[in-house]
């Protein structure tokens, strides 16, 4: 994996011992956990702030930056090595508590995530009737539960960072697999843990809206409406799981077939371990393949 510098240089398997690059359906859709070898130049590139791009050109800022002391000797010296975590570049304010409320009405993604002050721009995106992120908390968490209410999910795609409804995500062309690259979760009662009943009141006061059906836990959701609690109920199971050599092809988002069923890859890790410090290389894929779920 070759990991573009902010100085423009590369760095490569010499310096690189491992790294692991991880796309997800979350607020903050791609991450990247590396160690490199340290040196004078690799210290100053490899602090907080600094940016760096993956192979795919997808921009990322360094958050967290550890020197850490590996128990390989070479020329009598201990081997100094540096961890960092990098997120996409933009994302960086939604990773500390808020500093003031946020509260929006006919809104948008785009418009949430600038007055959280994130500065990225979605290329497709969602109306949202309404959004508040109290001052204190946590802004993923707010944008998590807006995303869930409108039925839909967050990635990075080819084309940027997209919001993309349910409903249109299993659409499009899917990669082929056979049964056998596969390995199926059958976990009845994590469907039922996941799957949850929404209630909320009307505007009158009095009227429950939604549908309490049995074996499904109970969760109040305030101004919600009608079709705000139906997307509530609709979510994404993990159904299967792809272990792999690197696949580059697998990111979050990608369209599955596997005897004519088709599923989401909900998250994918690539591994590289490079063997710089001894060892055995290794360059693999995991990834965690989705369905929709409605309560039933």
């Amino acid at each position: 994996m070759n990991i573009q510098l902010e100085d423009g240089s590369t760095i490569g398997g010499d310096d690189l011992i491992s790294a692991i690059y991880r796309t997800d359906f979350v607020p903050v859709p791609v991450t990247l956990e590396a160690v490199v070898k340290a040196d004078e130049r690799l210290s100053q590139l490899f602090t907080i702030g600094r940016q760096l791009a993956t192979p795919k050109g997808v921009p990322l800022v360094i958050v967290k930056s550890q020197v850490i002391n590996e128990q390989s000797v070479k020329a009598g010296r201990r081997i100094g090595a540096i961890h960092i975590i990098a997120v996409m570049a933009g994302c960086e304010p939604l990773l500390g508590v808020t500093k003031k409320a946020v509260s929006l009405e006919n809104t948008s993604f785009n418009e949430v995530y600038r007055a959280l002050g994130a500065k990225l721009r979605i290329k497709r995106d969602v109306k949202l009737s309404s959004f508040v992120c109290l001052k204190g908390q946590l802004p993923t968490a707010p944008i998590a539960a807006a995303l869930q209410k409108e039925a839909a999910i967050i990635c990075h795609t080819d084309n940027g960072m997209e919001v993309i409804r349910l409903n249109e995500l299993m659409s499009g062309e899917a990669i082929l697999f056979d049964k056998s690259a596969v390995q199926w979760v059958e976990h009845p009662n994590a469907v039922r843990h996941s799957n949850t009943n929404y209630l909320s009141i009307d505007d009158d006061g009095s009227t429950i809206l939604g549908t309490a059906r049995a074996e499904r836990s109970i969760r109040y959701y305030p101004r919600a409406d009608n079709r705000e609690l139906q997307n509530l109920r609709r979510i994404l199971i993990t159904k299967a799981t792809i272990t792999r050599q690197l696949d580059e092809r697998l990111d979050a988002g990608k369209l599955i077939e596997v005897d004519d069923q088709r599923l989401v890859v909900l998250t994918a890790a690539h591994r590289y371990d490079t063997g710089a410090l001894g060892g055995q290389t290794v360059m693999a894929t995991k990834a965690w393949l989705a369905q929709i779920e409605n309560t039933k």
